[in-house]
């Protein structure tokens, strides 16, 4: 695709300046500033919606989410945080994880704190600044993340293995690096339990498809 529709969600300065410096490099690019709240009846239609805030917006990146999935959209979050600069995970309906199993699978690897709880939940203030070499860097992420989203398997800048791809710059070591997320078994958004009435579609599919082959010859 050489000139997709992005619509960049921009929450934040650190968000503001992330989605100006991407949508320069994508001509389709339409960009709102969501700081005040939004409604997904209020996003016009794209190819790719990106989600730039100065921190963790869950409520918001939960209705991004659930939204990418009903209109199969490919999405992602980009984010600064007190100790690194995290893009990602690059959410494809029907083909990787999706951002509530990110929450589950990060929730999961987090040490407990001294209540017991999990989560990776964090009292610190939100970041009110950032330096200018952090928005250039989040912006060659999420430009990475772009071609990953819209590739096809094989293609150049596809992801490798289960995608899903999580990019993050620690910002105190100036290190980058990547993982995968893995969907929950079963999730309700994006491995659904396939019920009997499902299967029974999947088969009499796969049957159609086979009686549409031509015969062998001599039978």
């Amino acid at each position: 695709m050489t000139d997709p529709r992005l619509l960049i969600l921009a929450a934040g300065a650190f968000g503001a300046a992330v989605a100006e410096g991407l949508a320069a490099r994508h001509a389709g690019s339409t960009v709102l500033d969501v700081n005040q709240g939004t409604h997904p009846s209020l996003w016009p239609d794209s190819d790719l919606i990106v989600l730039a805030t100065g921190g963790d917006r869950e409520v918001l990146a939960d209705m991004v989410d659930a939204s990418a999935h009903a209109w199969n959209r490919p999405w992602f979050p980009v984010q600064a945080g007190p100790l690194d600069l995290r893009c990602g995970p690059v959410v494809v309906p029907g083909r990787t994880a999706c951002h509530r199993c990110y929450t589950r699978r990060r929730a999961q690897h987090t040490a407990p704190t001294t209540d017991g709880t999990r989560g990776g939940a964090t009292t610190a203030p939100p970041v009110s600044g950032h330096a200018p070499h952090h928005v250039a860097i989040a912006v060659g992420l999420a430009d990475q993340a772009v071609r990953e989203a819209l590739a096809e398997p094989g293609e150049p800048g596809a992801a490798e293995g289960i995608g899903a791809t999580v990019r993050i710059f620690g910002v105190v070591e100036g290190a980058t690096s990547t993982s995968a997320v893995v969907a929950v078994d079963r999730c309700a958004r994006c491995r659904p339990a396939r019920t009997p009435e499902s299967r029974l579609e999947r088969f009499e599919a796969i049957a159609a498809e086979l009686a549409a082959l031509p015969a062998l010859p001599g039978r």
